[in-house]
């Protein structure tokens, strides 16, 4: 699989999404809509133009190369943009939340 534009938009996206999505459920940790936002999209961003071929690597149990559909592409590339977004959104929100209790 060769690094493409759409999967970097398709992963920034997802990322946004995935941000949002955990700052939902992240009552606690939450920063505001328009940092939930920028961590989104940054984080989706450097996933998708370094990540992007690695979560496409997909093997079979003989440990051959399986090449994946275009559908399979879109659904791993947006999984992996919107995880690697709630991951940050999450950790940034902890950092924020731990530096605002300490003072």
């Amino acid at each position: 699989m060769e690094w493409t534009t759409t999967n970097l938009i398709v992963q920034t996206l997802a990322g946004f999404a995935g941000a949002h999505c955990a700052a939902a459920a992240l009552h606690d940790h939450r920063f505001g809509a328009i940092g939930h936002s920028l961590v989104g999209l940054v984080a989706g961003a450097l996933s998708g133009y370094f990540l992007q071929v690695q979560a496409l690597t997909v093997v079979t149990g003989s440990g051959s190369m399986n090449q994946p559909r275009i559908a399979d592409i879109f659904v791993i590339e947006g999984l992996t943009g919107a995880v690697v977004g709630a991951i940050a959104m999450a950790a940034i929100g902890m950092l924020l939340e731990a530096r605002r209790t300490k003072t």
